[in-house]
């Protein structure tokens, strides 16, 4: 092509800018090129091939616990899962259908809502021990603790952009000091990160209860309140729809839509 696509570093190769806009604009074929292929061997063994990507948070915490029931259930699908980052098109790749973050369906694609999120505040106990609080597992925490804790400790954000001013107003602790405190605090993108640095004391964060769960049911993290928000934002599965008749797409999403029930 007469042109260079890569540097050679010491540290390995890395594209040229050239070389990105090339990748960019090639991807997407690369995929489709990749699902056909996949879908054309499927076809020779009689198997449905379902590509979903999933938020990462979402799959670890919640989707694979239980995945293995629909794979039991569904021995003629092969289902493939992806990692959903950022704002990626997925729909420009080979996947057919995506858990998301978000609002809902948009233009030209269908969605169904899985999983609503309430956040309420967790805190390691170790943290609430080094505070000097005295607290059980299993009772709330003496009366003026919250506030003390909410104060005198990190106020960790994650991408739900405003969830800790919205949670102060619900829970009626709209102080200044405060309201100061819910604007700065670490960010940590990612549920998951979240997660881990209040787990190592690092801070409070406000978190939904999928999330949560395990940590508290071992007495790692302890729910500060039963107080919560709900986000203006779900976990949907989200598909174009020009695949809303695929058979295995269907079932999947009946069987999740069944899963969630339960939550």
């Amino acid at each position: 092509m007469g042109i260079d696509l890569f540097e050679r570093g010491r540290s390995g190769l890395k594209l040229t800018v050239s070389g990105q806009r090339y990748w960019e604009d090639t991807s997407t074929v690369l995929h489709q090129l990749q699902r056909a292929a996949i879908r054309a061997v499927a076809g020779n063994h009689g198997c449905m091939q379902l590509n979903i990507a999933v938020a990462s948070a979402f799959a670890n915490f919640w989707l694979m616990p239980r995945l293995g029931h629909f794979v039991d259930d569904n021995r003629d699908i092969t289902l493939n899962i992806t990692n959903r980052v950022g704002a990626q098109n997925v729909f420009a790749g080979n996947e057919d259908a995506a858990i998301e973050l978000c609002e809902g369906a948009s233009p030209g694609i269908e969605a169904r809502e899985v999983l609503s999120l309430v956040y309420k505040p967790y805190a390691a106990a170790a943290l609430i021990e080094r505070s000097g609080i005295a607290h059980s597992t299993g009772r709330p925490l003496p009366e003026g603790a919250l506030t003390h804790l909410l104060l005198n400790y990190p106020l960790i954000r994650t991408s739900m952009a405003g969830a800790w001013k919205a949670w102060l107003a619900e829970a009626v602790l709209s102080g200044e000091s405060l309201a100061e405190k819910a604007e700065r605090g670490p960010v940590y993108a990612q549920a998951s990160l979240a997660l881990t640095a209040t787990m190592s004391g690092i801070g409070i964060a406000l978190l939904p209860n999928y999330i949560a769960r395990s940590a508290t049911d071992t007495g790692e993290l302890v729910r500060l309140s039963e107080v919560g928000w709900r986000a203006n934002r779900s976990y949907f599965l989200r598909w174009p729809s020009k695949h809303v008749s695929a058979l295995a797409l269907k079932r999947f999403e009946a069987w999740i839509v069944d899963q969630a029930e339960t939550e």
